[in-house]
């Protein structure tokens, strides 16, 4: 509803630009809770690291909590305050990406089951999930995700090599650190630790 100063008459507001609005703010929370999920998985992964390593609770507890709640943070003022979330130009392949990374996951947990390796099972999820992040950055013509997406693989590759436990260790906080700098870097490419004038003249 909006007052009209010519005629005097209160109106409705405009259905098309109420609709966009609603448009543009379910992608701006569709863009938080999806930036929300992957630094809920490199908690996940930075536990498993720590879970390798022995480290005392108080400990494990600061390194989980203190970069997720800063980077959510982060993903907050950028998505919700400045309305700048990362948007694929290409639908399409981010289904496609979705759809294949849970195919690999279903085959990596069946075949490290069914081989009694389920110590193999969380390297080669962090390698699927690396990989995955590589043709997203193609879609949503972001670098950052296409490096980060290598360093974990290459983490990932890597901790196989080692005996158990230590390939947890590596894998789990190698690829938490991974993710927890991809999201910094981004947050820092979109202008969120800018200034709000300056923020805005670069988002412009």
């Amino acid at each position: 509803m909006f007052f009209s100063a010519g005629t005097g008459i209160l109106t409705a507001g405009s259905p098309g630009r109420d609709g966009t609005r609603m448009m543009t703010e379910r992608k701006n929370w569709r863009g938080l809770l999806t930036d929300c999920a992957g630094l809920a998985f490199a908690a996940l992964w930075a536990a498993r690291g720590a879970q390798a390593a022995m480290l005392p609770i108080p400990l494990t507890v600061a390194i989980l909590t203190i970069p997720t709640i800063l980077l959510v943070l982060g993903f907050i003022r950028r998505d919700l305050v400045l309305r700048h979330p990362e948007i694929s130009l290409d639908p399409q392949l981010t289904r496609r990406i979705k759809i294949l990374r849970f195919v690999g996951i279903f085959i990596a947990a069946s075949w490290t089951h069914a081989h009694h390796r389920v110590d193999l099972f969380y390297p080669l999820l962090g390698a699927i999930i690396g990989l995955s992040y590589i043709p997203l950055g193609c879609a949503l013509r972001e670098p950052v995700h296409i490096v980060m997406g290598g360093a974990i693989v290459l983490i990932s590759g890597l901790s196989m090599l080692l005996p158990e436990p230590h390939h947890l260790e590596v894998a789990g906080f190698g690829t938490a650190i991974a993710i927890w700098a991809g999201s910094a870097m981004r947050l820092w490419r979109s202008g969120v630790f800018l200034t709000p004038d300056t923020s805005s003249t670069t988002l412009a």
